[in-house]
C-alpha cells in the first residue's frame, strides 16, 4: 500500500471528523466518526447552541460530545496513518 501523507490526513480530519480516515482508505471508521459528528451537531442545534441567550445544558453536553468525537477522530487518524505507513 502506498504511503499516506500524515499532514494531509490530519488537515482533512480537522475540518470534517474522520475525513482523513477516508483518505487513508478506512471508510467504515470515517462513516462512524462522520455520522456521530452529524448526530451531535444536530442535537446541539435542536437543543440550543451554548451561545443562545438561554443556555441549555443538554445542548452544551451535545456540543462537548461533538468536541470529544472530533478530538478522538483526529487521534485515530494520526494513529491509523502512522500504522498504514509502517505497513501494519
Amino acid at each position: 500500500m502506498a504511503k499516506k501523507n500524515i499532514y494531509l490526513a490530519m488537515i482533512l480530519s480537522f475540518f470534517i471528523p474522520g475525513l482523513g480516515l477516508a483518505y487513508d482508505g478506512v471508510v467504515k471508521k470515517f462513516l462512524g466518526y462522520f455520522i456521530l459528528g452529524l448526530i451531535f451537531i444536530g442535537l446541539w442545534f435542536y437543543f440550543g447552541m451554548p451561545l443562545d441567550a438561554e443556555i441549555s445544558n443538554t445542548g452544551f453536553c451535545c456540543y462537548l460530545a461533538y468536541i470529544i468525537v472530533w478530538i478522538f477522530g483526529l487521534y485515530d487518524t494520526l494513529r491509523t496513518t502512522i500504522d498504514i505507513n509502517r505497513g501494519e
